[in-house]
């Protein structure tokens, strides 16, 4: 349920005060955007003036506290505010608006309000919150108030927590009002819960020991580094510990200290905060969180014996009264297999057991886990270099291997792993070469650049060859060169980036190829005497090859079960020979490296990827896998790795800590430590950007241990700088963790459910296979259908796809064109593959994939029978590549390179853009053609110019159908005449592709830079991939003729803009990016123009809090805020009648909009038939009415909810009836369109319609208009509420859906409930001035309930 908000007995003045100001700050007043042309239409002086009467500030623009600001989004209630801690009394309270003056109402007292989630207890002892609580508004919001999204850690407690009864019943029954404490009453809650997460244990208080005491058992525990016999004999001889000691052993990361060990993951203030804050429900139970024991006799505190195999039972976990210790039941005990559910960490504590005689002191730490799944507890004991593993309650793990009866597991150096954060699935490069220093692989792996390294092109090229001549049945060294040229045609793009010529890349790679060849035939097609060995090491000695088949090539895997994924050269299937003797037949992983064998043996870091791979493969083929071999080309050399348990332990842990650091770097921004070496630090290609975070988190010169080498880099960077950057930084990251709550639950196959879901299709077959060439751009494309019980008994082209029943018939598919997905098996949720969806029907869903499908195991002659057997389901990709791209461009921008420094200047300083302020000459060819081109309006012509005399930027205001657009094509034009090269971009592929389609129109050439498939067809021969350029001289050639290029704003990183200048960029829809995507682009030109609206929606941010925080601010919003000079109004709009236009002139443009022509503004619905219909549908229609808002107070027409969904089905009837209404008439369903702000609701009409209309959310429609609009706002209920925090508040939105019709707009809703949100009030308002409000009886409609189910009860995908 929504939280329920106290209002403070009292003060009709306070309370009739805060309605005031909520009013004042939701509607963007008509003053606001009057204010905002005022300003446009000041001079030079006053605009100066007013910048001196408001200093701005590199974070908040100048106006952003002013109450007639019109670019500031309105403030929702106080509930929305930003929670805070009293440092004094640790009670959570609500700070004071900003925008309220403290001295403005006495009576008003913000502290005092009430926080979410409060109930009638009066007890100030503790209070259900979680750091991670944010208000979460999204299109399935059921609440008029806000709705709480709660942290990790708490939504997997609530989810357990049907298995605890104690524990949920002692959550309802613990909380309590959050409000000011005076110092005589309460408890210091921050100290205590200081000193629950570091003290020791307090002595005296039995009731209270932890839980794993209480449960000891009388086994005796040895000295784990003396007792090395134990069950030696029955370890297996790949996996035991050799001779010699592990090359991975990782030091430990942070000497124990009962006050460090929290911090070890998270020392930062905030990370600390939200451990602490997550866990003050289980406080209640458990008083020492973490604790640190002093000797424990041996007698009473043991060392777990081995687990055994052996059926045992549950133990269910009971929750006593408040203040009672959580016990386990005993009485059940746990069974004796290993799982791979996922644990929550309740509790760590550090103990010692008293050294026997002559034997040392022996640590270990014990974790108090709940099976997430399940809500069972158990226990782990960590053992030996284990000990040192940083984690903390609130963590997630996952445990490989067994618990024993008592629920109990050790890990040590012999037995078992514990995997910390599996959720984060590390790449096995990472791990491999983050031993030598962590930050650069945590740099790594938060930072896309677009460097590009000609030893790595050749080595990416050699590999290509290497795999090629693998999969050939009898390679040639003239085969392998022919092929060495088609590999150098597909890379073409990335030998123009490195600058350099393929001839001279050609000679390299055929120089190499006669080895190639050599060790290939010598290894697949042996023959006596010249049989390949590989020497496996001193342990192994050296083995004979007699069989070797190759199984596949770049092969992608994950394995959640260890958090990692890769992707590995070459899968093999091989046999080996030892003494004579034949062994059994092992599939392993071959890793080719192109250059030496160091001193004779392979490196540590290759080693490393090779014993990762055997994990990866173990996983993906389901059988143990323990050995690999590693090739280098240059010395001719073929290791054999054997993989030693000791190793395996020495690189989970490193996995375990990178996890770590990249989990503290996107919760906290804080980086692992400088490595301080000067001699290496200097040559590392993240020097630059290393430096500059030092500087930005408080590091200096001495810290660094660069000395002059860190102040070269640093000296430009001011603290003004440093507040931007991590403001920033901080907010990417909140919106990265977003995404990564929605990811994780991808790779959880326990929380996988059946059946389809909004970004899910199950129950898939593929319907025929690709051609056998690939297409151009050398993917492979599948077909999937849906399954369908009669032909679900055939196979491969027997099937005929119209057995399949329809995807989207009945179903809402949020899947679309573009996105990228994951393919996994039905039954065993195993991952196959990741693609691109390249076309989505109603009878089929195609997906691009970059090779062909194989499942692991089998052989290719079997395969395409075992494709067309198995069922597949579709999963949407929550792509995080995005943000390291939104990082990178970031930090950019504090480099110290020219253009950097201007775009500071800019965009941080926030410097006013200088214009040509000279006489504008007619000899000018671009000026003489706006002033001459006659389908261009005064307002368009002044935009135009207004790029064309700028300097540093200009910002062009594209209302509502002003012809943005247009207007972009004959800026395009114009700045073509003055011989400028241009960088066009946008956020979206549609949006870059709705301007080159105007451009080519125009015959404007153009290059457009993207994936094949993501681009219009229209397009797509304007492409890379769609022209025949055969060499990287002609790439230059073609850049030089076409002087437009077109590209996405993430797609900057592509080689092809490798070192390409531009003299003007053009961010089309700039209102709807947010600021570090917008960055990327500028960087590439002198010049930039924003072109977007701010009025309508702002950028789309997953996160609350991030948005909260100011990500919603576009670049745009902020240059207009601090510099409205810098802007060009588009006024004249062509889309919208007189009636329809009024709506938003009151409402947003403060009367700014006009009509372009009398036809514009008398344009009316045209009926090809008389209107035949009922009297109140009638009245609707009439297309003398442009506007109508019919009123459902007078019906039961009352929302419905179901959990987070709201919808209403008696409004979704009355828009089907009209819908079928206006098509009956003689109006095409393609020229009506139907919004309503949830998902829930557009669903719900999609069943109830007849008539195929185009059904969407608000945010699908930006951008696009109908003739006909129809608005459903679902939202109405028997006693109104104060709803404002809902989506229905967002005044964006409600612009976006009153601009979408030209010719008639007619909405449905309870004006009642409505009325309650002041924007919308003011909206009715309007329309009841023109009449046009109907309010519906039950008379006018003939509803029956039976013909409308609940969203939630219908097929939704």
């Amino acid at each position: 349920m929504p939280p329920k908000t106290r209002r403070k007995p009292n003060p009709s003045s306070s309370k009739k005060h805060n309605v005031s100001n909520n009013q004042s700050q939701v509607q963007p007043s008509k003053f606001g955007i009057q204010h905002f042309f005022e300003r446009h239409s000041q001079n030079a002086f006053l605009a100066s003036q007013h910048k001196n009467n408001h200093p701005s500030s590199p974070l908040v623009p100048p106006s952003a506290n002013s109450p007639t600001n019109p670019i500031s989004p309105p403030k929702s209630s106080t509930a929305a505010l930003p929670l805070e801690e009293d440092p004094a009394n640790g009670v959570v309270s609500i700070p004071r608006n900003p925008n309220i003056h403290s001295d403005s109402s006495p009576a008003v007292e913000v502290a005092d309000e009430v926080s979410p989630l409060i109930t009638k207890s009066t007890s100030l002892k503790r209070f259900s919150f979680s750091p991670g609580m944010l208000i979460k508004q999204s299109q399935d919001d059921v609440g008029d108030e806000v709705t709480w999204k709660i942290s990790p850690v708490n939504e997997r407690l609530l989810t357990v927590s049907k298995y605890m009864p104690g524990l949920s019943t002692s959550s309802k029954n613990n909380t309590s009002t959050i409000q000011q404490c005076s110092q005589t009453k309460g408890t210091n809650t921050a100290a205590k819960v200081d000193k629950w997460l570091s003290s020791p244990s307090p002595k005296g208080k039995a009731d209270r020991k932890p839980l794993l005491q209480a449960n000891r058992v009388g086994l005796k525990r040895l000295n784990p580094f003396q007792d090395k016999g134990v069950d030696e004999s029955n370890t297996d001889e790949n996996t035991c510990l050799a001779s010699r000691p592990t090359p991975f052993c990782t030091p430990p990361s942070l000497p124990y200290c009962p006050n460090k060990l929290t911090s070890g993951v998270a020392s930062h203030h905030r990370g600390l905060k939200q451990h602490k804050k997550a866990l003050l429900e289980l406080l209640d139970q458990v008083e020492d969180v973490i604790s640190v024991e002093d000797f424990v006799p041996i007698e009473s505190e043991p060392y777990l014996s081995k687990v055994q195999e052996g059926q045992s039972k549950d133990i269910p976990v009971t929750a006593n009264s408040i203040g009672n210790d959580v016990v386990m039941d005993t009485t059940n005990k746990v069974s004796g297999t290993s799982s791979n559910d996922y644990f929550l960490v309740l509790e760590v504590s550090e103990k010692r057991t008293s050294p026997e005689p002559g034997g040392s002191l022996c640590q270990y730490k014990v974790l108090r886990l709940v099976n997430e799944k399940s809500g069972e507890e158990r226990a782990v004991y960590l053992w030996e270099e284990w000990f040192y593993s940083i984690i903390a309650p609130g963590d997630t793990v996952n445990v490989i291997g067994e618990f024993d009866e008592e629920g109990k597991c050790n890990v040590d150096h012999e037995n078992n792993f514990l995997i910390i954060h599996p959720d984060f699935l590390v790449s096995g490069t990472r791990v491999a070469g983050s031993f030598s220093c962590p930050r650069r692989t945590v740099l790594d792996e938060r930072l896309r650049s677009n460097e590009h390294s000609t030893a790595a092109l050749i080595g990416t090229l050699l590999h290509q060859i290497f795999q090629a001549g693998l999969v050939k049945e009898s390679p040639t060294v003239c085969y392998l060169e022919e092929y060495a040229r088609i590999v150098l045609q597909k890379n073409m793009e990335s030998l123009y980036a490195c600058g350099v010529n393929e001839k001279e890349i050609y000679r390299t790679l055929t120089e190499a190829i006669p080895k190639l060849v050599d060790w290939i035939v010598l290894f697949k097609h042996s023959q006596e005497p010249q049989v390949p060995t590989v020497d496996f090491g001193s342990d192994h000695g050296t083995k004979r090859v007699s069989h070797f088949e190759v199984i596949d090539i770049e092969e992608s895997a994950w394995a959640p079960k260890y958090g990692l994924k890769g992707m590995i050269d070459v899968s093999v299937r091989v046999k080996f020979e030892s003494g004579g003797k034949e062994g059994d037949e092992m599939i392993m992983p071959l890793e080719f490296k192109t250059g030496k064998m160091p001193n004779g043996q392979a490196s540590i870091e290759h080693c490393a990827q090779v014993i990762l791979y055997t994990l990866l493969m173990s996983e993906r083929y389901l059988k143990h896998i323990d050995s690999g071999l590693l090739y280098y080309l240059q010395s001719n050399q073929t290791q054999g790795i054997v993989v030693r348990r000791s190793d395996l332990v020495g690189l989970i842990m490193r996995r375990n800590e990178l996890a770590s650091d990249l989990l503290k770097a996107l919760t906290t921004e804080q980086l692992p430590p400088m490595l301080q070496i000067p001699s290496l630090c200097k040559g590392c290609r993240h020097l630059d950007v290393c430096t500059l975070y030092h500087k930005a988190f408080g590091g200096d010169t001495e810290s660094s241990g660069l000395g002059d080498i860190f102040d070269s880099r640093v000296h430009h960077f001011s603290n003004a700088h440093g507040v931007f950057l991590r403001h920033w930084d901080q907010l990417i990251d909140l919106e990265a963790k977003e995404m990564q709550l929605a990811r994780k639950e991808l790779w959880r196959s326990h929380n996988l459910k059946n059946g389809d879901s909004t970004g899910r299709l199950s129950s898939l077959v593929l319907d025929k296979l690709p051609q056998q060439e690939p297409p151009k751009e050398n993917r492979f494309i599948y077909h999937f259908v849906r399954r369908h019980s009669p032909a679900s008994n055939l196979c491969g082209p027997d099937r005929n796809s119209s057995a399949a029943t329809s995807l989207t018939k009945d179903l809402d598919c949020t899947l679309k064109s573009g996105d990228y997905v994951i393919l996994r098996t039905e039954s065993g949720h195993q991952i196959v593959a990741t693609g691109v969806i390249a076309d989505i029907s109603p009878d089929r869903v195609s997906v691009s994939f970059s090779k062909g499908l194989r499942l692991p195991g089998g052989n290719f002659s079997s395969m395409k029978e075992k494709l067309f057997q198995e069922v597949w389901r579709i999963d949407k990709d929550e792509i995080m590549n995005s943000f390291p791209i939104m990082r990178f461009n970031l930090i950019q921008m504090f480099l110290e390179n020219e253009r950097s420094s201007h775009l500071r200047k800019m965009i941080v300083d926030l410097a006013p853009p200088r214009f040509d302020s000279g006489c504008i000459f007619s000899q000018d060819p671009a000026i003489s053609y706006i002033w001459s081109e006659k389908s261009l309006n005064n307002d368009q012509r002044r935009a135009i110019l207004k790029i064309l005399t700028a300097k540093d930027y200009a910002l062009i205001l594209g209302m509502p159908g002003t012809g943005k657009t247009s207007t972009m094509v004959h800026a395009v034009k114009a700045l073509l005449m003055r011989g400028a090269s241009i960088l066009l971009t946008s956020y979206t592929n549609s949006a870059v592709d709705n301007l080159l389609i105007k451009l080519k129109s125009q015959s404007i050439d153009f290059v457009r830079i993207g994936r094949h498939e993501s681009v219009h067809d229209e397009i797509k021969g304007n492409c890379f991939s769609g022209m025949n350029l055969n060499s990287v001289e002609e790439i230059k050639l073609k850049f030089d003729q076409v002087k437009v290029v077109a590209v996405t704003c993430l797609g900057i990183t592509s080689p092809l803009l490798s070192g390409k200048k531009f003299d003007v960029c053009i961010i089309d829809e700039a209102g709807q990016t947010s600021l570090p995507v917008s960055l990327g682009p500028l960087m590439f030109a002198s010049t930039f123009v924003l072109v977007g609206d701010h009025y309508q929606l702002p950028p789309l941010i997953q996160s609350i809090e991030a948005r909260e925080k100011g990500m919603g601010i576009s670049l745009f919003c902020r240059l207009s805020e601090a510099h409205p000079q810098a802007i060009a109004p588009l006024q004249s709009q062509y889309r919208m009648c007189q009636s329809i236009m009024e709506l938003s002139n009151a409402l947003i443009y403060g009367d700014r909009l006009c009509c372009g022509s009398p036809e514009i503004a008398n344009a009316k619905l045209k009926f090809t038939k008389p209107i035949s219909c009922s009297p109140w549908l009638k009245t609707v229609l009439n297309p003398c009415k442009p506007v109508i808002f019919v009123n459902t107070d007078m019906l039961a027409a009352l929302e419905a909810r179901d959990q987070r969904t709201v919808n209403n089905p008696m409004e979704a009837y009355i828009i089907a009836e009209i819908t079928d209404g206006l098509v009956n008439n003689g109006i095409e369903g393609k020229d009506i369109g139907i919004i309503t702000p949830y998902n829930s609701q557009a669903n719900l009409i999609r069943h109830a319609g007849k008539a195929s209309v185009e059904t969407h959310t608000i945010d699908r429609y930006q951008g696009r208009d109908k003739d006909c609009i129809l608005v459903s706002f679902v939202r109405s209920t028997e006693n109104p509420r104060d709803c404002t925090t809902s989506l229905l508040a967002d005044w964006h939105r409600i612009n976006v859906a009153l601009t979408r019709p030209k010719k008639k707009l007619i909405m449905v809703g309870s004006c009642r409930t409505l009325s309650k949100v002041p924007m919308l009030k003011l909206l009715i308002d309007k329309v009841d001035d023109q009449s046009g409000i109907l309010s519906l009886s039950n008379e006018d409609i003939n509803h029956q309930s039976p013909t409308l189910q609940r969203c939630s009860q219908s097929s939704i995908i």
